[in-house]
């Protein structure tokens, strides 16, 4: 009976172990389920996030578009206004050959009597008209320049957006998934640097947008190819005071232009310190009865430059002394002057700025430029404490004298010290350019067809570990970063 009762409780002791280990199973079931959880609405925050990056990205590139042409609008209007100016001082011109042509002609005594007092009355509603002119084209310019700075203002806010800071789109998606949390602050964003050098990167490198915008401003007729003055039976003004002398006035092998440049002519480029000129030429025929046909050569035209060249002028060939040919004196300070242009080493210039697209970068090894955003959402199990949640157990066992064995289902700290406390969750989204049924044609800050995906991180050379992309550590940064390179390279398929 001795040996019997010797033997008592040693299932009891079976079963405690059992218990134990089938405790510290459960435990870390929960703990791994709830880990799990917690990874899937961090891993929904940066999908979120990305997709809206992406989105916030394309509406702002399709908004920069739309901007860049109404700015070529704006260079239209300018080149138009300027064309306009010199097209109408053909008139003042023109009157400056009919005077001459009567005082040559003595039987056109009184058409010259009439053009002299055509002269004095036109000649004060002619500078109010001019000077609006000069203010039209100052106006419209500043217009121009305002929807560059709304530009600049746009791409600052997306910036901002998907740079990972508090004003991101991550941190705000954030702040919602913690609403009702028991610790509201351990879901955060986590900073992307890499999002904004992509942004900057597809906007700078770029070159001759601003000769796009020059060049499509010469698609206007009226500016590339104008005609002289058609030739018109009148009853008034210049045309009507050669008429009731018998006299005739025609514009001979007659045309004109819109240039860019340091000098009149084709060539000017607009990416340049160039300014504006405009000018319209002919040969002036007037012809009196009894008198031999009198032809001269004409030319008006305007120079523009910005605020602070005084070189603005604007003049009209034949000259006389009573007529005048040109501005005079201070008008030139303000007629057909532009705005502002600072610093002065990229002046005179009188072409609208704006945002510009990289297509220096032909390289599908990048996707051309076409940015990614990358959003990375993280929670810092530091927030909860060490007792937060009852299944993330922590003891020691005492085995052996003298040394410890420790269960630590926590998950702040490897057995080594290093710290995983931080659960880190990424994703990419991808603005890309594409106008259907036109899937050649390369990306471009010109037509508003962009369009928002989410995307693999190792998309492009940059992202993928294996080529040398560097853009997944630099954005998860730490441990995670070493995490993701190991698991990248061991063939882990699943990076966001």
């Amino acid at each position: 009976m001795s040996a019997i009762r010797a033997r008592r409780g040693q299932s009891l002791v079976l079963f405690c172990l059992t218990m134990l280990l089938v405790t510290v199973m459960v435990f870390l079931t929960l703990s791994f389920t709830m880990k799990v959880r917690e990874k899937m609405e961090t891993q929904s925050v940066a999908d979120l996030a990305a997709y809206s990056g992406a989105v916030a990205t394309a509406r702002t590139f399709n908004s920069i578009a739309l901007m860049r042409r109404a700015q070529t609008a704006q260079l239209v209007a300018i080149s138009g206004t300027m064309s306009l100016i010199s097209w109408t001082s053909m008139m003042r011109a023109g009157l400056n050959s009919a005077i001459l042509a009567a005082e040559a002609c003595p039987s056109a005594a009184a058409a010259l009597e009439a053009l002299r007092a055509q002269n004095e009355a036109i000649e004060q509603p002619w500078n109010e008209l001019d000077a609006k002119a000069g203010v039209q084209a100052y106006n419209i310019q500043n217009l121009g320049v305002h929807l560059a700075g709304m530009q600049s203002q746009m791409f600052g806010e997306l910036k901002e957006s998907v740079a990972g800071g508090q004003g991101s789109f991550v941190e705000q998606l954030a702040t919602m998934a913690n609403e009702g949390s028991r610790f509201p602050r351990e879901l955060r964003a986590g900073p992307t640097p890499v999002s904004v050098n992509e942004l900057v990167h597809a906007t700078t490198g770029g070159y001759g947008h601003a000769l796009d915008m020059a060049m499509a401003t010469r698609g206007y007729e009226f500016i590339t190819r104008r005609q002289g003055l058609p030739e018109r039976g009148v009853s008034r003004g210049i045309l009507g005071a050669l008429a009731t002398a018998g006299g005739r006035l025609r514009f001979v092998r007659s045309g004109g232009s819109a240039y860019w440049g340091t000098a009149l002519g084709h060539g000017g480029r607009a990416d340049k310190t160039e300014f504006t000129w405009a000018e319209d030429h002919a040969v002036v025929e007037v012809v009196f009865p009894g008198c031999a046909p009198f032809r001269v050569p004409a030319w008006a035209g305007v120079k523009a430059t910005d605020l602070e060249d005084g070189s603005d002028n604007h003049w009209w060939t034949p000259s006389l002394p009573r007529v005048g040919n040109a501005d005079p004196g201070m008008e030139k300070q303000f007629r057909h002057t532009l705005i502002s242009c600072q610093p002065r080493k990229g002046c005179p210039s009188t072409f609208i700025g704006g945002m510009t697209y990289n297509t220096g970068d032909i390289s599908g090894d990048n996707l051309w430029a076409q940015p990614k955003i990358f959003a990375l959402a993280q929670r810092d199990y530091k927030e909860r404490g060490l007792r937060s949640d009852p299944w993330n157990l922590l003891f020691r066992f005492h085995f052996t004298p003298g040394r410890d064995s420790t269960f630590d289902n926590h998950g702040l700290h490897l057995a080594d010290g290093t710290d995983i406390s931080v659960q880190s969750a990424l994703a990419t989204g991808l603005a890309y350019y594409h106008r259907r049924g036109h899937w050649n044609e390369p990306p471009n800050l010109w037509n508003p067809y962009w369009r928002a995906t989410l995307v693999s991180s190792d998309v492009d050379n940059g992202g993928d570990l294996r080529r040398g992309g560097t853009d997944i550590p630099d954005t998860v940064g730490g441990t995670s970063a070493a995490a993701f390179q190991q698991l990248i390279l061991s063939g882990y398929k699943g990076v966001h």
